[in-house]
């Protein structure tokens, strides 16, 4: 097939084929740089602290819009329902967070993340010291509960803040909030080198223009198109010159066996023809033996 590939008719098909793919391609990418251009950012406000219970309220999902919202919280925390959280990041850094049951003057049960710790020397006698705090506001960001996967029990490790986990250890639970808060407030503990949680702004959300894409897409498609279409051209008229080329061949090859078969008769038939006189003589004499009794003798 590259036989035929290789002529120049079907190389300037090629040439052709190819200029119609990239302005396709061209026209793709100008549809897709309009998807983004024409995106729209979804701002939100995040930071503008609002009541916890004028947001959300226990056992509601986190959703997105309330993912990452700074929220104000009124309570206190519970005595022995702290948990320390290992391998959690604080810029880059593995460390521990000290996690504790903050019930809030409603009665509701909310996961308090306090601060982070590069071990968890201290913990101990700062959850003392936050339950010795009595009734309290706090401020942080509400951010969705982990998932308990994300913990590696078998290695020692518990990681993951899965609220789900924390109700069956807590000694006093009513209605829960199914995320949990980082707190942005300065409780005073004195836990050595405990500092507070990074829980950055979320970053804007953007919307594209999916009809864009589709087009880009489109386009795509049809740049392929060109390059295949001339790749079926080619291998049509390579499929031609086969197919007739199997009919000449099929062609000559019987019109040889034609003149063989002509040639063969007529051999047959001139050999006949020198084997004819010698059988005309025998029986022309077998012919006159058998009439010779029949004649009679003449009467004198």
């Amino acid at each position: 097939m590259w036989r035929v590939a290789r002529r120049p008719k079907w190389i300037g098909v090629l040439v052709a084929c190819l200029a119609v793919a990239a302005a396709f391609a061209l026209l793709g990418q100008w549809q897709l740089e309009r998807s983004f251009d024409q995106a729209v950012v979804i701002e939100r406000d995040t930071e503008t602290p609002h009541p916890i219970e004028a947001v959300t309220a226990p056992q509601q999902p986190v959703s997105e819009t309330l993912a990452g919202l700074v929220v104000t919280v009124e309570g206190s925390f519970v005595a022995g329902d702290f948990v320390t959280l290992t391998e959690r990041l604080q810029h880059g850094e593995p460390g521990d967070w000290l996690v504790g049951h903050f019930l809030t003057t409603e009665g509701a049960s909310l996961a308090v993340a306090v601060g982070w710790q590069a071990d968890d020397k201290g913990f101990d006698s700062a959850a003392d010291e936050l339950v010795a705090l009595g009734a309290i506001e706090i401020e942080g960001r509400y951010l969705p509960s982990d998932s308990p996967t994300q913990s590696e029990y078998e290695e020692g490790q518990r990681s993951a803040l899965a609220v789900a986990e924390l109700i069956n250890e807590w000694s006093e639970v009513d209605g829960v909030y199914s995320g949990y808060v980082v707190s942005h407030t300065d409780l005073g503990v004195s836990a050595s080198g405990m500092e507070a949680i990074d829980s950055p702004k979320p970053d804007s959300e953007f919307e594209l223009n999916w009809l864009n894409i589709f087009y880009a897409i489109e386009w795509a498609l049809f740049a392929v198109f060109a390059v295949y279409l001339w790749y079926r051209l080619v291998k049509d008229a390579w499929e031609r010159e086969v197919e007739l080329a199997e009919l000449e061949a099929a062609g000559a090859g019987a019109s040889a066996e034609a003149e063989a078969n002509a040639e063969t008769r007529a051999n047959a038939a001139a050999g006949g023809a020198a084997h004819s006189p010698a059988v005309t003589s025998s029986g022309s004499r077998a012919a006159s033996g058998a009439q010779e009794p029949l004649q009679r003798a003449p009467v004198e």
